[in-house]
This record gives structure tokens, sequence and C-alpha cells, in this order.
């Protein structure tokens, strides 16, 4: 029997602790993107993508209405000042399981889209955020994290950098 995909039944998210429950209305979740460069040598049938890291990680929160919290997310110094972190839970549909999906993010709010203003109607302020860290957990275990600044790259149990860093004696 095919399995029924999992959707998000209810979500939060908390910038720097603080809880959007009821505000917070979509989180774009960061792409993760190898960054490449295609090369051909001598020899070579044709180009292959050498593996450079990763792109830029970013993230985009909306929020209904206005609050000027999300302005005072700006004024946060440093790239990894602001934690992030999404709470989701997702129903597995022909079973009805929930599974628990935490992402924790740092970085730094670096775009704030106030959208239009009309008398009567919703607004929303869509919030765009530059991440240095990002780590997934799923029902509580650790599947993926990168941070960018102390070289970590785990997948699973797996952490692909510990070699490099050890190399480099740090």
């Amino acid at each position: 029997m095919a399995a029924l995909p999992r959707t998000l039944k209810n979500m939060n998210v908390f910038v720097d602790t603080h809880s959007w429950a009821g505000v917070a209305t979509k989180v774009s979740q960061p792409k993760i993107k190898k960054k490449t460069e295609d090369h051909r040598g001598a020899g070579m049938l044709g180009d292959i993508a050498l593996d450079l890291g990763y792109e830029k990680l970013e993230m985009d929160i909306t929020y209904a209405g206005f609050d000027v919290k999300q302005y005072r997310q700006l004024s946060r110094c440093g790239t990894s000042d602001l934690p992030i972190r999404f709470v989701g839970a997702y129903e597995r549909q022909d079973t009805c399981t929930i599974q628990n999906v935490e992402i924790y993010v740092r970085g730094q709010a670096i775009e704030l889209d106030p959208g239009e203003a009309a008398l009567g109607e919703k607004s929303e302020i869509k919030m765009n955020y530059s991440l240095t860290y990002y780590r997934l957990e799923v029902d509580g275990s650790v599947e993926v994290e990168l941070d960018f600044i102390n070289g970590i790259e785990r997948f699973g149990n797996t952490n692909i950098a510990q070699a490099l860093k050890s190399l480099l004696g740090l």
C-alpha cells in the first residue's frame, strides 16, 4: 500500500525567543544548495560540478498585521546574533501520526517588506533573514546541521567536515 504524505497541520515561529503564534503565517525554509563550479579538464568527455561548499542560506517569514518588534529585528548587530526556531507538526494522512519537525537557525534580519496598507484589509510584513547556522531535527533527532562559521557539516550521524577540521588543527 502506498503511503500518503505528511502535511503541515500547525506551526509556531520563535524569533529571539519571542513566540509569533497567531501572527506568523508563512515560513519559506532555507534552500540548501551546494556551491559548484563547472570543470572540464584534459581527457574528460564533459563538464563535472566541483563542490566548493554551500550557497548562502536565507529564510523568509511572513507575519500578519503590524508589530514594531519586527522592525527591531533589523537592529541586531552581528551575522549570527538572531536566533530563529520553526516548530512544525506534520501529520501523515493515512495513519494520522504526528511528526515533530524543528528548524533552528541563526543569522540576521536583512530586509523588511511592509507590503501594502489598505483600509479594512489584513496587512502583512515579510522579513528576510541571512543565515550562518541551520539545524533540522525530526522527532528530536538531528538530521542536518550546517554551521558556516564553525565548519560543521553534518547529515545524520556523519560530520563530513570533521576530518578537514582535524587536518587544519581546528
